[in-house]
């Protein structure tokens, strides 16, 4: 397993803002409202962020023999849901970014400075979700200083 990267997650993010960007105003230039970010957006978010760090800290405390009980695969499984989380976090916070970046230029109409705010609110809470997945991540990590043959267990 590859673990995460700074540019990994840039790049995803960066091709989210350009594409929500681009339907952002095809959807204004159209004449059509603009749909409002759901409040659920940021709250599934810091949700998704506090449940990756939890699982992540009984794997960090397995791996410091303090947690002898917890499965190698349920480690595994929760390093690949700290990886997933910190995916997301990027794609997400691009695209509500990008969403927020096409709408900015009608700023003083009042529906539509919800909209913007919403959905910076959510680009936000995003990135939280993207930074717990990297720490998580980090938590899962086994280093395996010495030259032996035995297995990672994470």
């Amino acid at each position: 397993m590859s673990e995460v990267t700074w540019q990994r997650l840039t790049l995803a993010g960066l091709v989210a803002l350009a594409v929500c960007w681009l339907a952002g105003r095809l959807l204004d230039s159209s004449g059509t409202t603009p749909p409002h970010v759901p409040w659920s957006a940021w709250a599934f978010s810091f949700i998704a962020g506090g449940c990756a760090l939890g699982f992540a800290w009984q794997v960090k405390r397995f791996l410091q023999g303090k947690r002898p009980d917890l499965s190698p695969l349920r480690a595994a499984r929760t390093a690949m849901f700290a990886q997933a989380c910190a995916y997301v976090g990027a794609v997400m916070a691009g695209a509500y970014g990008g969403y927020a970046l096409a709408l900015v230029d009608s700023w003083s109409h009042g529906p539509r400075r919800e909209v913007i705010i919403s959905a910076l609110i959510a680009a936000g809470s995003s990135l939280v979700l993207m930074v717990a997945g990297m720490i998580a991540e980090r938590w899962c990590r086994y280093d395996d200083d010495d030259d032996s043959a035995e297995p990672s267990p994470a």
